[in-house]
């Protein structure tokens, strides 16, 4: 042999000896390569002896030249092992030739990109090797006999390549029409008791042996590489410019030129997997054949076939996916029902078929499968359900409007948890804006728009609020008894609190300012109005009590507080149950405004510095307006999603409660304060303790200085003012048969009295 073929060799030769990583499972002895190695060769000219033909026979799968045995095949043992994949299956059945399953269209399947990568980069690189040597070289056809030897090397190196290659084959044709290759190397791995032997044959001789009739495999990955089909690409080639510098090198003579190699890409594969048949026996694990060709060089530099390199690697630890869409190898050929079921690959099985399991889509449920097993795990042979193949079931449509279910019952609703956590989250905010409310006011308690309004009068109405929106808070979990009740106290304790003290503001000016007698009414103090309101509450708590013990009385019936309901679209929640006392509580709500409607129309035209009864009687209709139509969109759609219904109550509280703290607190602020009558009105009953010690005063003076007349104190009406830098002062007089408003601008003048009609007469 040449010694510059060698060095050309070496490369390959070396880089296909580095040690590969073996799976577990294989033992490769590497104490002595020289011993673990025992390599026969078997030309078609020399013979050998009995022993090696058996083992090369037994080896290689390919019956020898002598006529076989009439052996009755039977192919079901196969057919079972590519379901079952258990070796035991084979043992029953014999065969005088391999098996190959139905050949499959389209690309490989996905999973087997990355497992076999290794055997189609070797099988490129070696056709690479040899398409240098016969495109660079001076070698020709007549050298095949006198190289034979690292021919030789060349397949059982490539044998090392990976550890899933277990046959190698080279196949030389010196004429390009010829049909019959004129060099056949097979190399075949056999595992034996501790070391691992390599089989080298010639089966130059013997090519018809090579493909037995069907189902063995047939020539096809020699035949379509060295005659492709007019629509059958070539094998990718890409050409190089080979440059050689002369100064340099002896050999060989030429500067420059061409060459072409391949890659990856190149690489064919047979249309099906195969069972090799060896000893009139199977061997478990399916095989798949690799090809790819190589080229020499026409006298017009184009590529001209010279021959093919094959692989056969074992596939049987790579998983078939029956479940994956597209073109691959058994893609898309599950039984599962395509409308109701999904598919799902049992991963770790290997190359066998019928390893998925069909799961009821979202929207279906199997009424064969019990409610603890479909628990949406990842389906493993542990929780298969009893739905993975062949055991098939059907799943049935779930309930109209069930995204999943369990059964055909209707299901429970599917909460938005991420729209009532937003929800819930505002309403907070909202709720911790208010506290803060309430120290700002206490802090600032002695300006002039605080006082106008009254300290504890604005704090009562801040906390009012605060139970007003706690019923978000209550509609954001589930219905309970306790949460029943609670929804119920906070609303109707929040409304009496927020609206009555507003409603008492609006009565305590009607009773100073629009009073039609002359007589002395004594000044309604904050601490007066908060009385009031306590009766108020005191009414409401006790209405409430009464509705809670009635509550629990019927619960005792088995009537219960909370009920089960259904959705338009028929889906399952739980709500509280809305009954006449609820309607009660409602029309309660809605009259009570009604009454501050009417004393908002008493007072309206008071002046006052801020405007506040003209707030206040915006913020009583808002909340009777807005009211109603929430009361009678609840009534009429009890079943509403709980989703709606919590956005709804949301969206209420804040147009009514919010908006009505708004045009309380917001005016007083932006307010610019001018010299006139509504300023001087709201002076009139800024401090409220000093107009009931300058009243009281004045009393006992009017007593002792017309008791001698025989009059009545109470006849008088006096009207107390408190000086202010601009020395205004206000009194109300009786002029032309009515009494009006008059303003007084005198420093001396500190207080007016007005007699009765009847007395000035």
């Amino acid at each position: 042999m040449d010694p510059v073929w060698l060095l050309l060799l070496l490369p390959s030769v070396l880089r296909a000896q580095v040690a590969s990583d073996f799976p577990s499972g294989v033992t490769v002895e590497t104490a002595n390569s020289t011993d673990s190695l025992t390599n026969n060769t078997r030309t078609s000219e020399n013979s050998t002896s009995p022993s090696t033909s058996s083992i090369a026979a037994e080896a290689s799968g390919f019956a020898p030249s002598e006529a076989p045995i009439e052996i009755e095949d039977d192919w079901s043992p196969a057919e079972t092992f590519l379901y079952t994949g258990d070796p035991s299956t084979l043992v029953v059945g014999r065969c005088s030739r391999a098996y190959s399953t139905r050949g499959q269209m389209g690309p490989l399947p996905f999973s087997f990109t990355a497992p076999l990568r290794p055997a189609m980069d070797a099988l490129a690189n070696t056709a690479n090797f040899l398409n240098m040597i016969f495109q660079a070289s001076d070698l020709h056809e007549s050298t095949v006999q006198e190289d034979m030897e690292w021919y030789h090397a060349l397949v059982r190196a490539l044998l090392e390549a990976d550890v899933l290659i277990r046959r190698a084959l080279f196949t030389f044709d010196a004429d390009p029409t010829a049909q019959v290759p004129q060099l056949v190397l097979h190399a075949t791995r056999t595992q034996m008791a501790k070391v691992q032997t390599i089989i080298l044959q010639d089966l130059s001789k013997a090519w018809e042996s090579l493909h037995p009739p069907a189902p063995a495999p047939d020539d096809s990955w020699f035949r379509k590489l060295k005659f492709p089909e007019s629509s059958q690409p070539i094998t990718a080639l890409s050409k190089r410019v080979l440059l050689n510098d002369l100064n340099t090198l002896d050999t060989p003579k030429w500067g420059q030129g061409d060459s072409y190699v391949t890659n990856r890409s190149g690489v064919r594969w047979d249309s099906a997997p195969f069972l090799d048949c060896m000893d009139e026996r199977f061997v478990p694990g399916w095989m798949l054949t690799l090809s790819t060709s190589f080229y020499g060089l026409k006298p017009d530099l184009t590529p001209e076939f010279r021959g093919v390199i094959r692989v056969d690697v074992n596939i049987q630890d790579i998983d078939l996916d029956q479940c994956a869409t597209g073109e691959g190898w058994f893609a898309d050929t599950h039984q599962c029902n395509r409308t109701t079921m999904e598919c799902i690959t049992i991963p770790g099985r290997g190359f066998r078929l019928g390893q998925y399991c069909c799961r009821c889509k979202e929207g279906y449920y199997s009424p064969d499968v019990s409610p603890q097993d479909s628990d949406g795990a990842p389906v493993n042979e542990s929780d298969s359900n009893g739905m993975c193949y062949p055991n098939m079931r059907i799943c049935l449509p779930c309930w109209p409007g069930c995204k999943s279910c369990q059964d055909g019952t209707p299901c429970w609703v599917q909460e938005d948890w991420l729209l009532r956590s937003g929800v819930l989250a505002i309403q907070g905010v909202f709720m911790l804006l208010i506290f803060i409310s309430m120290l700002v006011a206490y802090r600032h308690r002695r300006n002039r728009r605080i006082r106008a309004s009254g300290l504890l009068l604005l704090e009562t109405i801040l906390f009012g609020s605060l139970l007003l929106y706690f019923p978000v808070f209550i509609m954001y979990f589930r219905p309970s008894t306790f949460r029943c009740i609670l929804l119920r106290w906070v609303r109707m304790l929040g409304f009496s609190i927020v609206y009555g003290t507003v409603t008492l503001k609006m009565y305590r000016v009607l009773k100073v300012f629009l009073s039609r007698t002359a007589q002395r009414m004594p000044y309604m103090s904050s601490l007066h109005l908060l009385r009031i309101l306590g009766v108020m509450l005191m009414t409401v708590s006790w209405f409430l009590c009464a509705w809670t013990v009635g509550v629990m009385q019927n619960r005792d019936r088995n009537i219960p507080v909370f009920i089960t309901t259904n959705t338009p679209d028929g889906q399952g929640f739980n709500m509280c149950y809305l009954d006449r006392w609820d309607y009660m509580m409602a029309v309660a709500e809605l009259l009570f405004l009604c009454w501050g409607s009417s004393l908002w129309t008493a007072v309206r035209p008071v002046p006052s510095a801020f405007h506040e009864p003209r707030y206040m009687g915006i913020a009583i209709h808002n909340e009777l307006l807005l009211s109603s139509l929430f009361h009678l969109f609840r009534f009429t759609f009890p079943s509403l999603h709980p989703d709606w219904m919590l956005l709804l109550s949301f969206i209420h509280t804040h147009v009514t409660i919010t908006v009505t703290l708004a045009l309380l607190f917001v005016p007083k602020f932006l307010y610019v304060s001018k010299p006139g009558r509504e300023e001087i009105a709201a002076e009139v009953y800024e401090d409220e303790v000093d107009l009931r010690r300058s009243g009281s005063y004045l009393n006992s003076s009017f007593h002792s200085a017309w008791s001698e007349h025989s009059v009545d104190p109470d006849d008088f009406r006096v009207n107390t003012v408190v000086p202010t830098e601009r020395c205004y002062h206000f009194a109300k007089v009786y002029r032309d048969g009515q009494y009006q408003l008059q303003k007084f601008n005198e420093v001396s003048i500190s207080i007016t009295i007005t007699i009765h009609a009847e007395v000035a007469k």
